[in-house]
């Protein structure tokens, strides 16, 4: 169901957003107070939790690009059907989504992320090159915190 128009544009801000991901494009896109769940980590809550997350997620994987497939809308809940690409210990990988998110205002207030944990979990352990990252991305090593934000445009400078 795509009759409305605000949640149209969250759908269409969402897949804007992780098509070409950085870390102040998806804090516009949230509350202030959101709650991000998903697979394998505790619950994120805020803005101050959810930016460090997604620097460290762009650290790890630099060249993430998300794809939405399909979305529908019913009340305040979107549901979107999406996949993202990224190189995984130098080889492609693709992880399927569903997400169910909670707009409120016209930002998302909670987003629950449904995927596919086991195969992600067998893939890096197939691919000992992305362990390191890994490791560093999940902070058990090192130089997990997140390097400099990506651009909000995929044409301006790195800062």
């Amino acid at each position: 169901m795509h009759d409305d128009p605000a949640m149209a544009d969250v759908a269409r801000r969402f897949a804007d957003t992780w098509a070409r991901p950085a870390v102040d494009r998806f804090l516009a896109l949230l509350a202030p107070d959101v709650r991000l769940l998903q697979p394998v980590t505790p619950p994120l809550v805020g803005h101050a939790a959810a930016r460090r997350e997604f620097g460290r997620l762009l650290a790890f994987l630099p060249d993430l690009r998300g794809t939405v497939d399909a979305w529908a809308a019913c009340g305040d809940t979107l549901l979107v059907a999406w996949r993202l690409a990224f190189t995984l210990g130098h080889a492609p990988y693709t992880l399927r989504i569903a997400d169910r998110i909670v707009v409120r205002d016209g930002l998302i207030a909670e987003r629950e992320a449904y995927y596919d944990s086991l195969g992600l979990m067998l893939a890096l352990l197939a691919r000992p090159r992305a362990w390191p990252a890994y490791w560093r991305y999940r902070g058990y090593l090192p130089g997990g915190e997140p390097r400099a934000p990506r651009p909000l445009s995929a044409d301006a400078p790195a800062p």
